[in-house]
């Protein structure tokens, strides 16, 4: 038995799932208007330490590449978390 695997598909997917990510993010602190409580900080640091954690164990570049975008968009939208 041989198992195909679509590296093209995974790669699709992937980036949806950081999609998704980000998109969650924004529903769990946008609505906070930036007055955050400290279990609502931890959980940030949390999520964000995750995603970086992740960035450092993929080596191939094209998975790299929406990784980091992903964090530089959330970054850029909730700069007091980094």
């Amino acid at each position: 038995m041989n198992l195909y695997i679509d590296d093209n598909e995974l790669r699709i997917e992937f980036k949806q799932k950081l999609k998704w990510f980000e998109e969650e993010f924004d529903l769990i602190f946008k609505t906070k208007m930036r007055n955050y409580t400290k279990e609502e900080k931890k959980l940030a640091y949390s999520l964000l330490n995750k995603l970086s954690d992740t960035i450092n164990e993929y080596r191939d570049a094209t998975l790299i590449s929406p990784l980091v975008s992903t964090l530089n968009a959330i970054e850029k939208k909730y700069p007091e978390f980094f």
